[in-house]
């Protein structure tokens, strides 16, 4: 089974507007709202890909229920630490005319000590039935950068494999702990890093600087210019796949279900990318926060062209 934690849910509202005039009157085309959170959307994933996935995490006494109702639609199981406060609600807008998302986010409710206490002991009790964790995404106000380095310690001791993509400070302190595999984009890997990584080759040395700590694999992934894995003997690069891009909210969460899909299925470091790149692919091609599916990883699959760097 795979646990994904998710600490910050939140419920996306997409707004498709046919060109993005900043500073000027922009008119909907379309709109959609999807209960989301990066944890939320790996387990969906893994699920729509017919793995075993199971939700925990902060969850809000008020809009709460919307994903419960969700995740009971979806035929996932859940058990949430809940915390009083309201589900955080994500306006992301879609510009058909550049195929790109603006985001613009809330930040979460406040996450008291004692509900942090409860969800130390909640990975305790599920680690123990777990082969693989999913911790991701942001965390709420009030709660310490150190989070996700604790959680993973704690799963740790469980010998499961963690799983870790977070951003700046959250990143930072999380790869203390060692996680199994850490999927950054390239922003977040020149922040973690302090350096601007213009080739194939720098990405893959800022990448390796992680395997310091104790992580085993680093999953880059650069939005429309495909993506790169390394270990400490191999790396390679996966061009991107052209298609229609009708949304890139939840690509990289995508990505992550891939790799664990492969974990799963005891792939090559070459085939891991392989799965990752064709979950992404085919969540973009999907409105909204839609995501990947069974038969839109099948088509693309074959159409991932990876290369070797090293």
């Amino acid at each position: 089974m795979v646990t994904t934690v998710t600490l910050n849910p939140c419920i996306d509202r997409m707004v498709t507007v046919e060109q993005f005039t900043y500073g000027g009157l922009n008119r909907i085309k379309d709109s959609r709202m999807d209960v989301a959170g990066k944890g939320v959307n790996v387990a969906v994933v893994l699920h729509q890909l017919g793995g075993s996935a199971f939700c925990t995490g902060i969850n809000y006494t008020e809009r709460g229920q919307i994903i419960r109702d969700f995740l009971d639609s979806k035929g996932i199981p859940y058990d949430f630490v809940d915390v009083e406060g309201e589900v955080r609600i994500n306006l992301k807008i879609f510009d058909m005319s550049k195929g790109v998302v603006t985001e613009v986010n809330e930040s979460g409710n406040p996450v008291p000590p004692e509900c942090l206490a409860k969800l130390m002991d909640m990975i305790d009790t599920y680690a123990a039935g777990s082969r693989m964790m999913v911790f991701s995404g942001s965390a709420p106000k009030k709660v310490p950068v150190s989070i996700y380095r604790d959680l993973i310690e704690q799963a740790n001791k469980y010998k499961v494999l963690c799983v870790l993509d977070a951003d700046d400070e959250l990143l930072l302190n999380g790869l203390e702990a060692g996680p199994y595999l850490v999927k950054p984009n390239l922003y977040e890997l020149e922040k973690a890093t302090g350096k601007k990584l213009a080739t194939h080759g720098e990405i893959v040395y800022a990448a390796r600087t992680f395997l310091d700590k104790g992580v085993s694999i680093v999953g880059v992934s650069m939005g429309s210019q495909g993506a790169i894995i390394v270990d400490e003997n191999e790396a390679y690069y996966a061009h991107p796949v052209e298609v229609e891009v009708k949304g890139t909210a939840g690509a990289g969460d995508s990505m992550v279900a891939g790799f664990c899909v492969a974990i799963q299925e005891g792939t090559g470091l070459k085939e891991m990318l392989r799965y990752g790149m064709a979950a992404a692919t085919a969540s973009v091609m999907r409105e909204g926060t839609l995501l990947c599916t069974r038969e839109g990883f099948e088509s693309i699959l074959p159409r991932v062209e990876i290369e070797k760097i090293e």
